[in-house]
């Protein structure tokens, strides 16, 4: 209720006993929504700190306050100097008035369209928050609203609160209901309004704190937690903002930090989720070395040209029908399961690998989203917990980074990032790989001194270049590989395309793991 007429009206009564007669000699914003004004008299000093963040609209006072050194802005100059003839509310209006003399600063206190107006000769000449240009129409002694209060009146209007007094706000509406004011006759309306005027009037200020954890003002008996009760309206002021401030800003902040991380968070759940449900497939499925081995034994059994043959299998001691590529002789189709075997088997490894670090990732990120969480303020968290950077402000690499039996292995990301990574990143001795004669990612194995690149390493390699190409659904691809000091780009040539002077050719099963 900080922005009742009930509770400024309070608030300006004590605030015309502390600044009538002081001079205003600051006047300032080091904030956006925020402005300082310095006042003093008689060596005393008092600060008016008005913060008009939509989501906060409350003011402070205070006899000591620091102006910062650098980014802060002078403003309502014609005032400086000026002393304090009084300060008012506007009569069943949610705005105060500063005067000094002819002119006169209103705080317009509307919750989220709150605003402070340099008023001068009876005009508004200047706005704090320029955002709002319809408050330049406001003609201040317009805002004073006399209302009928009279029985008759009340009758007239039906005993609609809203009609009655539309001052009365939100909470005081809100009470009312509580109280079944909808099903009680006219004369009981009546008088339950008249109590409710006079709580407005005379009931002490509280403090309550909300579900969130944030605390507001009433003039009202509240459920909810009491943190403060007082008679001072300016005490009371001052209580409710530093504390809601500090509440809000610790909320934000935490907001801010919380939301990158449990993004990463339930991204790296859901990869591991998937992963091990990929791995438990691979586990599971039937071994192609098995299958080859039951064609190899039984080669003398297996016509060429067959598209599928049923053999026994000695594993189970049950028939079995193997698909066949018709093109190929038994042995062929053999040798491919074998291949197609290696290739499970390194990308089981690979997966396996791929599950321990994003496990650790996960349990990295579950610890900062709980350290964050137990902070108890901002300068706790700004010191001891570092915001985890943004896309928008962390320098993107130019390839994704994968791991193999030590190895680090670097696939590009588009055209550009391929120029990057192979002349740029790669040193002379890393290993370049490409799938053959089509567009896709260009693929470096980082060179380990004094080690020759294991074949096994290679042929993972391999793999993720022909899953980064035009021939990532093909079930076998060319990719050749050379050292990186073998490349060279010509003038003139496009992003990606560089001239490969010494290859070797290796041929493998494009990755189609859901780990790429």
């Amino acid at each position: 209720m900080f922005h009742n007429y009930f509770f400024l009206k309070r608030f300006a009564t004590e605030l015309n006993d502390h600044l009538a007669g002081h001079s205003l000699l600051e006047c300032f914003s080091q904030n956006k929504d925020e402005l300082i004004l310095g006042f003093s008299k008689d060596a005393r000093s008092l600060y008016l700190r008005a913060n008009l963040e939509p989501s906060v609209a409350l003011i402070d006072i205070s006899e000591d306050f620091h102006r910062a050194k650098k980014n802060s802005i002078d403003l309502f100059d014609s005032l400086l100097d000026q002393k304090v003839t009084g300060v008012f509310v506007f009569n069943y209006e949610r705005s105060i008035e500063i005067q000094f003399g002819a002119a006169s600063l209103i705080f317009k206190m509307h919750g989220t369209r709150s605003n402070i107006l340099l008023s001068e000769e009876g005009k508004v000449t200047q706005l704090f928050r320029n955002s709002m240009p319809a408050d330049k129409e406001i003609v201040p002694l317009e805002l004073n609203q006399i209302p009928d209060l009279s029985k008759e009146a009340f009758e007239a209007a039906a005993g609609d609160p809203q009609q009655f007094l539309p001052a009365l706000g939100k909470e005081a509406k809100q009470w009312l209901k509580k109280k079944n004011y909808a099903t009680l006759t006219l004369n009981e309306q009546w008088d339950l309004m008249n109590e409710l005027l006079d709580t407005l009037e005379n009931n002490s200020i509280s403090i309550y704190e909300d579900q969130k954890g944030l605390p507001y003002l009433s003039l009202l008996e509240e459920n909810e937690q009491v943190l403060l009760r007082i008679e001072s309206a300016l005490e009371a002021a001052t209580f409710l903002f530093r504390q809601y401030t500090k509440s809000y800003y610790l909320a934000a902040e935490k907001q801010r930090r919380l939301q990158p991380l449990r993004q990463a968070l339930k991204k790296t759940k859901s990869y591991l989720n998937k992963t091990k449900a990929k791995l438990e497939q691979l586990k599971n499925q039937r071994s192609h070395e098995e299958i080859a081995n039951i064609i190899m034994a039984n080669l003398h059994q297996i016509p060429k040209g067959q598209k599928a043959v049923t053999l026994q299998d000695f594993y189970t001691n049950e028939n079995i029908t193997i698909k066949l590529n018709p093109e190929l002789t038994p042995q062929k189709n053999a040798e491919n399961l074998y291949r197609k075997s290696k290739n499970q088997q390194l990308e089981l490894n690979q997966l396996e690998e791929n599950l321990k670090a994003r496990q650790k990732e996960q349990d990295k990120i579950e610890r900062h989203i709980a350290e964050i969480e137990a902070s108890e303020s901002v300068k706790e968290l700004r010191k001891e917990i570092p915001a985890v950077k943004t896309k928008k402000n962390e320098k993107l690499l130019p390839y994704h980074l994968h791991e193999y039996q030590g190895y680090q292995i670097m696939v590009g990301r588009n055209s550009r990032s391929n120029d990057e990574l192979s002349l740029k990143v790669a040193n002379k001795n890393d290993l370049w790989l490409h799938a053959k004669d089509v567009a896709g990612s260009h693929v470096v194995i980082r060179h380990q001194a004094g080690k020759n690149f294991p074949k096994p390493v290679i042929e993972f390699a391999a793999r993720l270049a022909a899953g980064a190409s035009k021939r990532k659904t093909d079930s076998l691809c060319p990719v050749i590989y050379t050292p990186k000091k073998y490349l060279r780009k010509r003038k003139g040539d496009p992003p990606g395309a560089v001239v490969v002077e010494k290859e070797e050719v290796i041929m493998v099963e494009p990755w189609r793991s859901n780990s790429t």
